[in-house]
């Protein structure tokens, strides 16, 4: 686990260049586009100063330079953050409230993690990217609630090992062993990981609770086509199963007892706000989809487009918050989600072209 690689990169000179991306600036509109892309990911950050703003940091897919962009202010243009050059970065996830970037990429078919500490956003002074690199063939990725800590999974012969470290990868420690081999983890809650099988229709499926301090582990639910995600409490599990038919439902984990949803949101397009605990944004189709979709959109084979609905997990209630291409912006079938500190903003990636939008989701 302490093996951590390098590899070559490459600062380039002149930070405002933009290479393929084509950026635009901020409109009014309540869904609005901030770059054409390839982006391999991207966060908000809420700042206080100078002024209370939310910018959005975001990443290229080509050359992995980062770029900041306020959303307060219309006709504003991305600055440049940082030039360090990555090419084909496959995946960001987000650390130390959007200074940390974790980003994938296949180097001779070995997946590589390096984590990038970037400036501070709005900061006016250029200063070096710190790198790190992290082990070698890192399966799935998530970050602390408070972004200080990543946990990792590594597959071995039996299955795989769990670790957790410092965000930039350090101080390393071996959390759990699961007999599994196709999983992936998120962090929802200081306390709690989740951990979850691969979810395919008519398949077997299994999620776990992890004990993030312990590692002590034990199975939340059983069901086939089974995918999930928990509240930021972990007080409550949002879950799919997909067998003859799809049905959601939402677990209480302290009594057990589950009740079904009115509506069937896909849980692994499914964020929490971070204002309000109770309410979950979900990128859903609002056309019927087959049972297995969720396997047709893992291999390619589903294109459809969605539109972004809030419920609240405690009344039970779900609204239609925008759609793409009625709301502003073109139709999307929406990849990755991230939503602002006050829950005004709600970022997506188009899948395809790989687009960025942000969606205003209050004034």
């Amino acid at each position: 686990s302490e093996n951590r690689t390098s590899t070559t990169v490459t600062e380039t000179g002149g930070t405002n260049t933009v290479g393929p991306v084509i950026f635009t600036e901020v409109s009014d509109k309540k869904i609005f586009k901030i770059a054409n892309g390839p982006i391999a990911g991207a966060t908000l950050i809420q700042i206080t100063r100078p002024a209370t703003s939310t910018i959005a940091r975001f990443v290229i897919q080509t050359n992995g330079h980062a770029f900041d962009l306020i959303l307060d202010s219309p006709g504003a243009v991305p600055k440049a953050v940082s030039n360090t050059t990555i090419p084909g970065i496959i995946k960001v996830t987000w650390s130390e409230k959007g200074r940390g970037a974790l980003m994938q990429y296949f180097d001779a078919s070995i997946l590589k993690t390096v984590h990038f500490l970037l400036p501070p956003p709005a900061s006016t002074t250029t200063v070096p990217v710190r790198v790190q690199f992290l082990p070698e063939g890192i399966a799935s990725i998530a970050v602390s609630p408070d972004g200080a800590n990543v946990a990792y999974l590594v597959k071995t012969a039996g299955g795989s090992d769990g670790y957790t470290a410092n965000a930039d990868g350090g101080s390393v420690k071996k959390l759990f062993s699961l007999p599994l081999s196709q999983i992936s983890i998120a962090w929802p809650s200081a306390g709690t990981l989740l951990a979850q099988s691969a979810p395919a229709a008519g398949v077997p499926g299994v999620v776990f609770s992890i004990d993030a301090k312990t590692g002590a582990n034990a199975p939340l639910i059983y069901a086939n086509g089974l995918t999930a995600v928990a509240d930021r409490s972990f007080s409550r599990v949002i879950y799919q199963t997909a067998d003859t038919s799809r049905s959601t439902y939402v677990r209480d984990t302290k009594t057990g007892l589950s009740k079904a949803l009115s509506f069937d949101p896909l849980p692994e397009q499914c964020i929490f706000g971070n204002a309000t605990s109770t309410t979950m944004y979900c990128a859903t189709p609002l056309a019927y989809v087959p049972v297995n979709y969720l396997d047709l959109r893992h291999t390619g084979k589903a294109n459809t487009s969605l539109s972004i609905l809030s419920f609240n997990v405690a009344s039970g209630r779900s609204s239609v918050i925008a759609t793409p291409g009625t709301d502003g912006g073109e139709q999307a079938d929406i990849a990755e989600m991230s939503i602002s500190a006050d829950d005004k903003y709600l970022i997506y990636i188009r899948k395809g072209d790989r687009s960025l939008w942000a969606v205003r989701l209050s004034n």
